[in-house]
């Protein structure tokens, strides 16, 4: 219980200032929903080119509007020495990675509530009775790319080139998460390929980049 307690106290910080601020999430939110509608009227695609080109415009979506969120709160966390007064604080490097890794995550998960709807409507998708399994993999890849931002946002937030340095170093490795997200939501969609490898892609993802990503934050913010 004592690592819950503060481990709770840093999501909900997190949480009352996006609160407070809401034109982080507001930006996110416009930027993604551009992308989405963009992707919807390219080529003058037809219903089936739709519901093929669907789960690709969400994640490129949620790629790009996730990492400005990543950015941003970094970067807040650095002004005012923000980030020096939590590391002041009695908690291991671990689960201040950990805390700011689920506080992403949530709100990305947010971001995602409200872009998977509109995409819905835009890209005729129809999932029948798989969209459970829908969500658990937006869910899980969800996870990974969280915790790849908070991390490589950690690491430019230190720099001076903070807003060019994080797409370079977030965006490679996030290849196989992208490609987990479309191709399992493609298999649900058709029928066809099979959803279970990419959720278990995702998976070993999560877990492989996790623990890393935890292991190395405390080296990387005492930098």
């Amino acid at each position: 219980m004592s690592a819950v307690g503060p481990a709770f106290a840093i999501v909900a910080k997190d949480v009352r200032l996006e609160i407070r601020k809401v034109e982080s999430l507001a930006t996110m939110a416009v930027f993604a929903g551009l992308v989405v509608l963009i992707f919807a009227f390219v080529g003058d695609p037809t219903p089936a080119d739709l519901a093929r080109l669907g789960p690709g415009a969400l994640w490129a979506a949620v790629l790009f509007a996730g990492a400005l969120g990543f950015e941003r709160w970094f970067a807040e966390e650095e002004r005012n020495a923000a980030l020096h007064g939590l590391l002041l604080t009695p908690v291991d490097r671990e689960l201040l990675f950990v805390s700011k890794w689920a506080g992403a995550t949530l709100f990305l998960l947010v971001l995602e509530a409200l872009l998977v709807p509109a995409a819905a409507i835009l890209y005729h998708l129809d999932l029948g009775g798989a969209w459970g399994r829908f969500a658990l993999l937006l869910t899980v890849v969800t996870i990974g790319y969280a915790a790849l931002g908070t991390f490589f946002a950690a690491v430019a937030a230190r720099t001076t080139a903070s807003q060019l340095l994080l797409p370079v170093l977030l965006f490679p490795l996030s290849v196989p998460l992208l490609l987990a997200g479309i191709e399992g939501g493609q298999a649900l969609g058709t029928g066809s390929g099979d959803y279970d490898d990419w959720l278990g892609l995702a998976l070993a993802f999560d877990v492989i980049f996790g623990t890393v990503c935890t292991m190395a934050f405390g080296a990387v913010i005492e930098e």
